[in-house]
């Protein structure tokens, strides 16, 4: 290599073949046949639901911290690896040029998380707000200077040594988008300038705090690790990726639900698949993230019964096809192939384990509805879930695994 721009170069090329060789797996899934069905009957729901919303309702609010969660998650691609600590380090004066190359990059790369909530929250604003197409594509250009300036403070915050401060920081930067974008939505200018001066000030201090400093390498390198992790979850849940690492947390006070499992042969990947699923930041978190976030919009949205049973109907449909790579969790340990408990043994264990949870989520997400005083809705969507989980578990994915051991 000559040059940090070629090292650049060859990296974001390297990155790029290898997105490319995942997605072509993921796009060519027909679960995404499923997925536009499903997108196709919420489309539905909303336009329908558009027509009638809410007097009161915070449509404004909800946007501003729908995009401020997106603003957030903006960071830099540096396209690190684990030892550029070691190689790289005696260029690191060099490497302005490399990072000039990765922000711009990072920017548009990333753009489309925000372009999508753009588009979607289209017809909900111009339904709570009487203004024009031009005046909203004034918001637009805001939201995308918004997104900028994160991004650049994201990256000079990345030179900085007190860690401690950090959740703080998260926390400040959090509820200055939620009302500068809030403000910006509402077309409330008195507002919005003192803020655009307060993150003007903001990035002039970051910009001081971060000159003369070097480059944080074991931090960088470990966030682009895990955003790598990251795609590499989503990529397993179409094809095999052995760069995946697996990650586990002890959660002792749902041990009692390892312990109903009884103690058989038969039940060994039962137990196994259920311990992986508790244990491991992936599928729980995923699991409870989902939850959470249809269970308030089931609260406060207030949506009808077929909105009710699409949304509960997603709900489990998501997580359960991001809860289909726990199949593979064993695969790569070389112990459990020792195990007297045949391979239909390990299906059957996942299925119950799978069907378990999915059940509970629809019965989660049904009590979410119940305590609203929705009790038709809380009906419709318990059964549509209990429906909904014994088709998907029976028939999709038995139907994939099946095919999956086939090849």
């Amino acid at each position: 290599m000559n040059s940090v721009e070629e090292i650049w170069n060859k990296r974001l090329e390297e990155h790029l073949t290898e997105v490319r060789s995942y997605t072509r797996y993921m796009f060519n899934d027909h679960l995404l046949i499923v997925l536009v069905f499903m997108l196709g009957g919420g489309a539905v729901w909303y336009s329908n639901w558009l027509k009638h919303v809410p007097a009161g309702f915070p449509a404004f609010w909800i946007m501003a911290l729908v995009y401020a969660l997106v603003m957030l998650s903006t960071s830099v691609r540096t396209l690190l690896k684990e030892a550029d600590i070691v190689f790289l380090l005696p260029l690191e004066k060099q490497m302005k040029l490399y990072f000039k190359k990765a922000i711009p990059y990072s920017y548009f790369s990333q753009l489309y998380m925000l372009l999508i909530p753009i588009v979607i929250f289209a017809p909900l604003y111009f339904a709570v707000k009487e203004t024009s197409a031009q005046s909203y594509l004034l918001i637009v250009f805001q939201l995308l200077l918004i997104k900028g300036w994160n991004l650049w403070v994201n990256w000079l915050s990345s030179f900085t040594e007190d860690f401690s401060s950090k959740t703080a920081e998260i926390v400040i930067k959090f509820i200055l988008n939620t009302l500068v974008t809030y403000f910006v939505l509402s077309v409330q200018l008195l507002f919005v300038l003192p803020l655009y001066v307060i993150m003007a000030l903001l990035l002039l201090y970051y910009l001081k705090t971060a000159a003369g400093k070097g480059l944080k390498w074991e931090k960088l390198i470990e966030q682009e690790n895990g955003k790598k992790q990251s795609f590499y979850r989503l990529a397993n849940l179409f094809t095999d990726v052995p760069k995946l690492k697996k990650q586990a947390k002890r959660r002792k006070y749902l041990d009692w639900i390892l312990s109903a499992i009884s103690y058989r042969r038969e039940h060994a990947y039962k137990y196994m698949f259920a311990r992986a699923f508790i244990r491991g930041t992936d599928y729980f978190g995923v699991f409870i993230r989902l939850t959470i976030i249809c269970g308030l919009i089931l609260i406060f949205a207030g949506i009808n019964t077929i909105g009710a049973v699409i949304l509960v109907m997603s709900a489990v449909f998501l997580t359960g096809v991001q809860l289909i790579g726990l199949h593979k969790h064993y695969d790569l340990l070389m112990m459990p192939d020792l195990y007297p408990v045949s391979e239909e043994s390990k299906k059957k264990g996942f299925y119950e384990v799978l069907q378990t949870v999915l059940l509970v989520q629809s019965a989660i997400l049904a009590i979410f509805l119940l305590a609203s005083a929705k009790w038709v809705e809380g009906g419709a969507g318990l059964l549509a879930g209990v429906v909904f989980t014994l088709l998907f578990v029976q028939g999709y994915v038995r139907a994939r695994l099946n095919k999956s051991s086939r090849s």
